[in-house]
């Protein structure tokens, strides 16, 4: 972060705006909104600084910049015309240790005054940084729709309550799942005691508190469940709605290798972030620690997001999860996710299926048993019925072929399926990393080599790989080079 979000309690505090146009009045009448003593410098004001100082709102130092006035202020805000003078305040302020915000110039500002949602005492501040001005007002102006105006009245019922429900639950962790359940439905239309507060109906919803209360049948422990939940095949804008919902909501993620990182980010700040990806080839985390870590959380009561990539009951291993919970008497629900086949391939510009001749789709995995747990007949060895599949002549998509994909074009070719079958390789599937190599059944492994295609990477096979070329729309994002000086003419 190129600064720390912080809200600061200026009550009673002294501030000092350097300046005295229509910019410096609108930043003093700000700080006097927030309960701040201004002291306005500046040879001249504006009618509405005059007006404000005569009613004993600002003070005034009606003289040019006075650097002896910069040492006794909590913030400083340079808003005069002349780019030198800006400069003087902000050199005065670092050499005084206060912060400043200089006026359209981030630079040299070591404080930045956000573009804010105001529903006091909620407020949601909106900043990029002195980058780019106008787009965190657009953001701010969409938030403005989006929040009730009532926003403001809500917190106000919910303060009113807070230390009555935090004496009738001492657990935080049940507090929070309180207010969680009792809060959040406002900001998705769902009735609820909040709604009740934004409609105006408080009694209604501190009736509704109060049985929800009740109904705590034991306040000091906490119920934990499982919630296993499809990532997605990579772009982390594929996730569900409901998934997102259990990530930003979970005490602890347990999450895959292939999860993008900045799905991550969604998780709340105080979430216990565990990586339990199985790395192809090489060191894992096996499936039966993971089980274990699972019901070990939810016994001791929290709410636990297993992070899968793609979906969790293809190839992701989430029945085998669902089974442990279920063995153990746990609760859990799985959120189905994109999987590879049907993602990857939109964004390849392969459809699975065609009216004209696709009518059908085999999902199969190159690795059988892969991983170092694995016992019986899927023991890592182990093969699919290759003659089956190839001997089925429609869409085929194979899972985890990188490694494998010269074994696995061989033996399709040797159990019947033509070597000009159209072909293709997908590797890093809906991400700016995307690679697709095409070909036919008898040359995709050749051609992926050539091309450097490793793993994790999804093979298509059919004639529905032909229709890439007029299909293939998505076009991964080059990384931003800025124009040099004069390349704008």
């Amino acid at each position: 972060m190129t600064y720390l979000p912080i809200f600061a309690s200026l009550r009673g505090q002294p501030c000092l705006v350097v300046g005295g146009g229509a910019v410096a009045e609108r930043k003093a009448l700000q700080l006097v909104a927030a309960g701040a003593r201004v002291t306005v410098n500046a040879p001249g004001l504006s009618p509405a600084l005059e007006a404000a100082h005569a009613d004993g709102r600002i003070d005034v130092a009606r003289r040019p910049f006075d650097a002896t006035l910069v040492p006794l202020q909590l913030l400083v805000i340079a808003a005069t015309s002349d780019p030198a003078v800006n400069r003087a305040v902000a050199e005065a302020a670092r050499a005084a240790l206060r912060l400043c915000n200089v006026v359209d110039d981030p630079a040299a500002s070591t404080w930045i005054s956000p573009s804010v949602v105001d529903r006091s005492p909620l407020l949601i501040a909106v900043s990029s940084g002195g980058q780019a001005p106008v787009l965190a007002r657009l953001v701010r102006q969409r938030l403005e729709r989006w929040l009730p105006a009532r926003l403001a009245v809500l917190a106000d019922w919910a303060g009113s309550w807070r230390e009555r429900v935090k004496v009738a639950l001492p657990d935080v962790t049940a507090r929070r799942r309180l207010w969680e359940d009792v809060l959040a439905g406002v900001l998705d239309a769902r009735t609820g005691p909040a709604q009740a507060v934004i409609d105006g109906r408080t009694a209604e919803a501190d009736a509704a508190l109060l049985r929800r209360l009740g109904e705590q049948d034991n306040p000091g422990v906490t119920r934990g469940e499982a919630w296993l939940v499809g990532a997605g095949p990579g772009d982390p804008g594929l996730i569900t709605a409901s998934g997102l919902h259990c990530l930003q909501h979970a005490d602890v993620v347990l999450h895959d290798r292939l999860v993008a990182p900045a799905l991550l980010t969604f998780a709340r700040r105080d979430a216990e972030l565990i990586d339990v990806g199985k790395t192809g080839g090489g060191a894992a985390t096996s499936q039966g620690h993971i089980n274990e870590l699972l019901i070990d959380r939810v016994r001791a009561g929290l709410r636990v997001c297993r992070l899968k990539g793609g979906d969790p009951y293809v190839f992701g291993r989430g029945s085998e999860e669902a089974l442990a919970l279920a063995a153990a008497g746990l609760p859990f629900r799985v959120i189905p996710g994109v999987t590879a086949a049907s993602g990857c391939g939109a964004f390849a510009g392969i459809p699975l299926t065609h009216r004209h001749g696709a009518h059908a789709v085999t999902f199969v995995t190159a690795h059988l048993g892969a991983g170092p747990d694995a016992t019986g007949p899927d023991a890592p060895g182990a093969e699919p019925d290759w003659r089956a599949i190839a001997a089925l002549g429609q869409t085929l998509v194979v899972y985890m072929a990188g490694r494998r994909l010269a074994a696995v074009s061989e033996a399709l070719r040797r159990h019947g399926r033509p070597a000009d079958t159209p072909a293709a390789v997908v590797m890093g599937g809906t991400t700016d990393d995307q690679r697709v190599v095409s070909g036919t059944l008898g040359d995709i492994a050749a051609a992926a080599a050539a091309a450097g295609v490793s793993s994790p990477a999804i093979l298509y096979v059919g004639d529905v790989v032909a229709l890439r070329e007029g299909l293939d729309w998505f076009r991964p994002a080059a990384p931003y080079n800025p124009p040099t000086s004069g390349a704008l003419r």
